[in-house]
């Protein structure tokens, strides 16, 4: 199942922009690698029925590689379920 369309298109267009290589920007760590990463996290978290990772084969392994800094693998979101009742 393909994600919603901006989100598909933004997808699509990070894979582009990155191809094949190890960084966003240059050739060393960057705020380009962050923002990729945690747009991907988020995604893993939040769209679990967008199987990006199939799709755009490129930024899966980029988010392994950068998933694999000890800075991402502390950090990792995670769901949340949200019990607390809304009061009005």
């Amino acid at each position: 199942m393909a994600g919603p369309r901006k989100i598909d298109g933004g997808v699509r267009e990070m894979d582009g922009l990155l191809g094949v290589r190890t960084f966003a920007v240059g050739q060393k760590f960057s705020l380009g690698d962050i923002a990729i990463g945690t747009a991907l996290g988020y995604l893993s978290v939040r769209f679990l029925e967008f199987d990006w990772r199939s799709q755009y084969p490129n930024l899966a392994a980029f988010s392994n590689r950068i998933g694999a800094r000890p800075s991402f693998a502390s950090t990792v979101p995670v769901p949340q379920k949200i019990s607390d009742k809304v009061v009005r």
